[in-house]
């Protein structure tokens, strides 16, 4: 048994997916997209089945998109990766699912931007529609510190940096200044990791000293948490949404539990350290009775 897998370069998820398929006497074709091209006339990958885990969203999705049209089932699905790579595509099935989801605007212009805000009222939040690890995510105070965050996003290069996701600010469980200098119970949101039809692992995400955001890559602490019968419904809701098959799902707790997110190349070094589950030996299992079909 073979299958391939797209990435960046080996980082700890990609090298315990091959070390377990190695174990399982499976092989991997890696594929990095640093170096991968193709006549898009020519097939050049052998396998029929791909596991995609680019970190460059771009390469990912277009690389998927040549895969399939040569027939190859690739995970997850270039239609997947588009839903998901993008935020405002994602609220959108979101909200046409009644999945909940935090309030969101969205406007175009620095100008319709302010008069969004007015109406979403400060703080709230503004992100990349693409983007992750928490990267040019702002806390927007005020107008003031909009404005100038805004005028910084109008000058950027990135046309994506011109479409501005406005986001309710979500105040999060224990946002209490003792409990959070005793460090006891911290403000978080919750990671679910998805595989097939299953849950297999999910963390509480907790904010560190000095930043609002609870991204594990930046140094939010992870504590492995049980998965309750309202969070398994939600992630089995927003996976059915974007027809994923593997996927970290992020839910935040407001005045209600919401779905924030939904990753379609999800890291899991935190996870799998946090709970103690074989993260990358599940990926493996699920990707051979994919083949054996």
């Amino acid at each position: 048994m073979e299958f391939s897998m797209v990435c960046n370069k080996l980082s700890w998820e990609e090298k315990s997916i091959v070390e377990t398929a190695k174990s399982k006497n499976v092989k991997v074709d890696i594929i990095l997209n640093t170096t991968y091209f193709v006549d898009l006339e020519k097939d050049n990958v052998a396998n029929d089945l791909v596991l995609q885990r680019s970190l460059s969203y771009v390469r990912g999705h277009y690389i998927t998109a040549i895969l399939e049209n040569f027939g190859h089932t690739v995970i997850n699905s270039y239609e997947c990766s588009e839903i998901c790579g993008n935020k405002l595509l994602t609220t959108i099935k979101l909200l046409k699912a009644n999945i909940p989801t935090p309030t969101t605007y969205c406007a175009f212009t620095k100008d319709s931007a302010l008069k969004a805000l007015e109406e979403l009222e400060y703080p709230a939040v503004i992100k990349p529609v693409i983007g992750s690890w928490g990267r040019l995510i702002a806390l927007l105070k005020d107008q003031d510190f909009a404005k100038a965050i805004l005028e910084e996003r109008e000058i950027m290069g990135n046309i994506f940096q011109k479409v501005y996701y406005l986001q309710k600010y979500v105040q999060k469980p224990a946002r209490n200044r003792e409990q959070y200098v005793r460090r006891d119970k911290v403000p978080r949101d919750i990671r679910i990791f998805f595989i097939g039809d299953e849950i297999v692992a999910a963390m509480n995400r907790h904010e560190m000293q000095g930043d609002w955001r609870s991204t594990a890559t930046r140094g939010a602490r992870a504590v492995a948490c049980e998965v309750t019968s309202e969070m398994e419904e939600l992630a089995f809701k927003a996976a059915k949404v974007v027809d994923g098959e593997i996927l970290g799902i992020d839910l935040i707790e407001g005045e209600e539990l919401m779905v924030q997110e939904i990753n379609h190349v999800s890291g899991f070094h935190a996870l799998a350290h946090s709970t103690g589950k074989d993260i990358g030996g599940r990926i493996v299992d699920y990707l051979i009775e994919k083949m054996k079909k």
